[in-house]
């Protein structure tokens, strides 16, 4: 092993250190032509995850393919001096995670989730803010140089974009009151979005783009816009059956509650409305029970859908009369943690997304 990279792998404990994790590096377990450098440990609290450890002053796209190849029976850790954005996304894409000298890391274990891009040496870094898209874990880090993509406001703003791709096109106005934010907060959002690469100037958020933020967001979500939004929880024992106040309120049903969703006997009750009143759950028979987990989560609706051409087709095909924005559908799946469930949240990402690279 170079002396030099053997020094790189050393320091970059200060980076996952800033996030919780710390790396351990076994030298001596790496097997003889084995396609890696040394034996890594990343660890947090009770979750640890044992990786491949690749150092490399270069990445390139053959390099990748012979990683595949020659790395097999374990998750695979590339360390690098730097990491260009070309190779991130391709590292991403074939699930390989990694880290670099500035911090630009794409990792996942446990209940740990970070993905930081867009820091660059200094003699470039007045070219594009870095970028926190989401760093997943129960306690808060002091990362002062990067910024938060998936913060709640932020995040409105990110979902309205996922549901609704050519509101990008349209005034900064008509976007802030699909996300249901301030104008401020949408332009904030949008400068970001820009300075990161995802989405140019007055063109629609891309589908290669979306696929690259679409995951990170729902798996911030939870503990982020989620948490925000939810009303009350209950519990009930008819999880399958909700029932309005009135014929004229409006609900949306989301996670395995929403219509289309391939589960014939949902144990969960998702519903987004505009106000929480009490005698909703008397109309439904929710209950608090001390005894029994809440199955039940009732959230405030905050997206307005907005004015677009054949808008309305399209939001029947994937919404269906009463379903949340998809988006939101695929992050309440994920949110529940259920392998069976994340697997339904794949197949309706890629039936709503028309696309298995969305």
């Amino acid at each position: 092993m170079d002396p030099g990279l053997r020094d790189l792998a050393e320091l970059l404990s200060e980076h996952f250190s800033s996030f919780g994790v710390e790396l351990s590096i076994l030298h001596g377990e790496k097997g003889p032509d084995s396609g890696f450098d040394a034996v890594a440990v990343l660890s947090r609290g009770n979750n640890s995850q044992h990786y491949a450890l690749v150092l490399t002053a270069a990445m390139t796209a053959t390099r990748i393919t012979q990683l595949r190849q020659r790395v097999i029976g374990a998750p695979i850790l590339v360390v690098g001096k730097r990491i260009t954005e070309r190779s991130a996304t391709i590292l991403r894409d074939q699930r390989i995670q990694y880290i670099d000298s500035l911090g630009n890391a794409y990792v996942q274990f446990g209940d740990v989730y970070i993905d930081v891009r867009g820091r660059r040496p200094d003699a470039q870094s007045s070219e594009r803010r870095p970028v926190l898209l989401t760093h997943r874990i129960t306690d808060e880090s002091n990362l002062q140089l990067t910024h938060n993509l998936f913060s709640p406001r932020r995040s409105q703003v990110v979902f309205a974009l996922l549901a609704w791709p050519q509101l990008a096109t349209m005034k900064i106005r008509e976007i802030a009151r699909a996300s249901g934010v301030s104008i401020g907060q949408a332009h904030d959002t949008l400068n970001l979005l820009e300075d990161t690469g995802f989405l140019p100037r007055n063109r629609p958020l891309s589908p290669h783009a979306a696929s690259e933020i679409l995951r990170p967001w729902a798996m911030e979500y939870p503990r982020g816009l989620r948490k925000k939004l939810t009303a009350a929880r209950f519990y009930t024992d008819e999880p399958a059956t909700f029932r309005p106040l009135h014929s004229r309120q409006e609900f949306f049903l989301s996670g395995e509650s929403a219509t289309g969703i391939d589960i014939q006997r949902p144990t969960a009750l998702t519903v987004y409305i505009e106000h929480f009143e009490p005698k909703l759950a008397f109309a439904n028979k929710w209950r608090k029970d001390p005894e029994q987990a809440p199955n039940v989560t009732v959230l405030q609706k905050f997206w307005t859908t907005p004015q677009i051409e054949h808008l309305d087709k399209e939001d029947r095909r994937r919404n269906g009369p009463h379903n949340a924005p998809w988006p939101l559908v695929y992050a309440d799946l994920l949110a529940t943690n259920d392998p069976r469930l994340s697997e339904v949240a794949e197949t309706w990402r890629e039936h709503c997304a028309g696309s298995k690279d969305l």
